[in-house]
């Protein structure tokens, strides 16, 4: 995996400079099989078919993980995000205010979990893949 490449993704994904769909082509084309976003410590942790992992600590625009986890509200956003309605700034943002403490997305497997902070749980699959 090229970290270089994968921090430049995350951070152009931030500044509206790449669509999030194309983020998570580009990584499928670098081996990530999946990766790990903890927004309680602003740290992404990637995973390679091939065994390697990568973590980045990287600043996140949000205020705080809330204490209440809202399916619905990840839902919403996540809605807004594939829609091009909303970047992915306005989801970390707002998936935080939403108690979204951390999220896996499993590439392979076309699937998110999310977690809150006490034990909530919510799975989105990619659109199309049920």
């Amino acid at each position: 995996m090229n970290k270089d490449l994968i921090q430049e993704l995350i951070e152009r994904a931030l500044t509206r400079k790449v669509p999030f769909p194309e983020v998570l082509t580009a990584l499928s084309k670098e081996g990530v099989e999946s990766y790990h976003v903890d927004l309680l410590r602003d740290e992404f942790r990637y995973y390679a078919k091939n065994g390697d992992s990568l973590i980045i600590a990287l600043p996140l625009p949000h205020k705080g993980v809330a204490g209440e986890f809202s399916a619905e509200r990840i839902e919403d956003i996540n809605r807004r995000v594939q829609a091009g309605q909303a970047s992915y700034a306005d989801f970390i943002a707002e998936s935080t205010t939403a108690g979204c403490a951390y999220y896996i997305v499993f590439l392979n497997g076309k699937m998110v979990r999310y977690f809150g902070r006490h034990g909530g749980e919510h799975v989105q699959y990619f659109p199309g893949s049920r």
